[in-house]
C-alpha cells in the first residue's frame, strides 16, 4: 500500500460508525466516529476490528488479576521479574479457584 507515492509502514484498517440517534433521541446531524488500526498480521479487516475490540477484555482481565492478588505495584522495574510475579500470581489465583471448587472442600 502507498500514500502519496510513499509505502505505508503497515496496512491500516478503518472502522467507521454512524449514529443517527443518541439515547433514543434523533440527531439533526449523524455522529460519525472513525477508528483506525495499524495491522502487521495477515488478517481480514473484520478480524482485525474484532481483535482490537477484544483487547479491552484482555486489559480488564489483567487489571482484575492485579487487583485481586494485590499486585498493583510490582516489586521490580525489570520486565522479566514483573512477568514472573504476574505468572506466579495468576497460577496462585487458579489454584485457589480450583481448591474452592473441590467437592470434598466441606
Amino acid at each position: 500500500m502507498e500514500l502519496n507515492g510513499h509505502p505505508l509502514p503497515a496496512p491500516i484498517v478503518f472502522e467507521v460508525t454512524e449514529r443517527a440517534s443518541k439515547n433514543g433521541q434523533g440527531l439533526l446531524f449523524p455522529e460519525i466516529t472513525v477508528d483506525t488500526y495499524g495491522v502487521r498480521l495477515d488478517l481480514e479487516p473484520y478480524e482485525t476490528i474484532l481483535l482490537y475490540h477484544d483487547h479491552d477484555t484482555s486489559e480488564q482481565f489483567h487489571s482484575e488479576i492485579k487487583s485481586d492478588m494485590d499486585l498493583e505495584r510490582l516489586p521490580s522495574g525489570r520486565f522479566s521479574n514483573k512477568a514472573f510475579i504476574l505468572i506466579l500470581g495468576y497460577n496462585l489465583l487458579r489454584l485457589c479457584n480450583r481448591e474452592s471448587l473441590r467437592e470434598d472442600n466441606g
